[in-house]
């Protein structure tokens, strides 16, 4: 009984599939967009890009980035990110949302893709791709999915190269899509997609496809791969030499895997490891457990079968080293950020979909136990009723880490007032918007006070269009054009005598902070 409503539950959910991943789709897309704008803008990279993106507008200069109106040489990535945080702001305007919208659409993308892509093995793995998308807290938290940086982009451009290897022995114009993907993924996140190219060349020497390519069509597998770095190396040359060039492999290359503990960033071998798959607050160490019986299993069937599918060892070999190419290699390398092992999590998730599906159809399938007559029956309703509860399960272990991100991630999503102050506090078409701006705020650098934090400087640019200026109240009192500044009550308080005879535009003691203007001293 409990197999027959086993089998007619998955030909109710085969009947119904593009339902169930339509409902799929829109899930991940709430988490991707719901309250994106809340969260308070990180200055860690997001003010930094969202400002390179700004300037770029206003610039009229869509390759060469600068900060506060400096040619930028912290942020050494090429320009793609950027562009893609302009196309949010041409959609959007100048917002948070405007930031965060191409991220936000990537990571959807992404998931999307990868749910298709599983369909290929069972439909039951396309759902939960999806559902493991949603549940994915750390992307969804920081650095992807919901921060206007890179990391999304690339994670897209890097999943769809991986998705174009597995399909290459079907199609050998897929190289060239590889090929691409790489280019834009280097354009993106700049030397970080040389993980790309580790993982394809391994692939194609494992799988010897790399032997069957004919002369034209490395030809165009190499014209796919350098027609777009030659054209944006060429457009960046024209504005500066090889200078930006140059910074991008001392810095952004050799400094950051060489020793020295550069930016502060230097962890142990484990590090990936222990904060990431070994730790029980996310769903990432069930998965890889769900991985590991799979694998067992399947060593299990292939001795007792004595079949071995070239296809599926291959595809195995393929999920392998996309997992474990990035986590080791940059598990070597000084510098460690948690983002950067983000493009690990999507082959870990692809593997134990397909392992999941598989155990959800073995009721309806060959493998129940063979015998005869009642023991036979009484096997496989034993069998069809472990195999609901393993379905429901992770079906609610699923339910629980998705749950888990929403509270963290989007009930979770918390404002700063003083970015929330800043912009009520000023519309781009006021009279005083487009000033010079100084700033008496406490910062995340208390020695830093009368300086702008990276993220204040992208609000203050995006809501008023200011050009922020350093020095505090003695810089704002000594300017001699237009200029506003922002205080907190605090020290409104204190300096209240030099700064009586300012306008107050803005604040006061109930917001906690005062916007303050002072004509030029020619007008005074």
């Amino acid at each position: 009984m409990l197999k027959n409503a086993y089998v007619a539950a998955l030909k109710l959910f085969e009947k119904c599939y593009w339902i169930f991943f339509a409902a799929a789709c829109l899930a991940l897309a709430f988490y991707c967009f719901r309250c994106l704008d809340v969260q308070y803008v990180d200055s860690w990279d997001e003010a930094r890009h969202g400002v390179n993106a700004y300037e770029m507008i206003q610039n009229n200069d869509y390759i060469r980035h600068t900060y506060n109106y400096v040619t930028d040489d912290w942020n050494l990535k090429p320009s793609m990110s950027y562009w893609g945080i302009i196309l949010g702001f041409r959609l959007f305007g100048y917002s948070v949302f405007g930031l965060r919208f191409c991220s936000a659409l990537a990571y959807l993308i992404t998931g999307i893709g990868c749910g298709l892509f599983a369909k290929r093995y069972s439909k039951e793995a396309s759902i939960l791709v999806l559902g493991f998308f949603c549940a994915n807290t750390l992307p969804l938290s920081a650095h992807l999915a919901r921060a206007g940086d890179a990391d999304s982009l690339y994670l897209l451009f890097f999943t769809f190269a991986m998705l174009a290897m597995f399909r290459i022995r079907e199609n050998h114009r897929n190289p060239y899509l590889c090929g691409l993907l790489f280019a834009l993924a280097f354009l993106t996140k700049s030397w970080h997609a040389g993980m790309i190219a580790a993982i394809g060349g391994m692939y194609l020497l494992l799988t010897k496809e790399l032997f069957t390519f004919k002369l034209k069509e490395w030809g165009l597998f190499l014209l796919s791969v350098s027609a777009p770095l030659l054209a944006w190396f060429g457009w960046r040359y024209t504005k500066d030499g090889f200078t930006f060039l140059g910074q991008m492999v001392e810095v952004d290359l050799l400094a950051r895997t060489s020793g020295g503990n550069f930016e502060g960033h230097e962890f142990p071998f484990s590090f990936y490891y222990e904060t990431v798959f070994a730790n029980e607050a996310y769903i990432y160490r069930w998965l890889m457990w769900i991985c590991v019986l799979g694998i067992l299993l399947g060593i299990v069937l292939l001795v007792r079968r004595r079949i071995v599918s070239k296809t599926l060892l291959e595809e195995c070999a393929g999920y392998f080293l996309w997992f474990l190419v990035p986590f080791l290699g940059f598990s070597l390398v000084k510098t460690k950020l948690i983002w950067y092992c983000y493009p690990c999590i999507v082959p870990l998730f692809l593997a134990a979909a397909v392992f999941l599906g598989k155990l959800l159809r073995l009721p309806a399938g060959s493998m129940a136990s063979t015998g005869t007559g009642k023991e036979n029956r009484w096997k496989q309703e034993v069998f069809g009723g472990c195999m609901w509860l393993a379905a429901a399960g992770c079906i609610a272990l699923t339910a629980y880490f998705m749950h888990n991100t929403y509270l963290s991630v989007i009930r979770g999503a918390k404002g700063d007032s003083f970015q929330m102050f800043l912009q009520a506090s000023v519309d781009r078409e006021d009279a005083y918007a487009g000033r010079k701006a100084y700033i008496m705020t406490d910062t995340e650098q208390p020695d830093h006070v009368g300086s702008w934090d990276q993220n204040m400087l992208f609000v203050a640019e995006i809501s008023g269009d200011f050009h922020c200026m350093d020095g505090g109240i003695r810089g704002f009192l000594e300017e001699d054009e237009p200029a506003v500044l922002y205080v907190d009550q605090g020290r409104y308080q204190e300096y209240e005598m030099q700064l009586k005879d300012m306008n107050i535009l803005y604040g006061g003691p109930k917001e906690g902070y005062v916007l303050l203007e002072k004509e030029s001293k020619a007008r005074q």
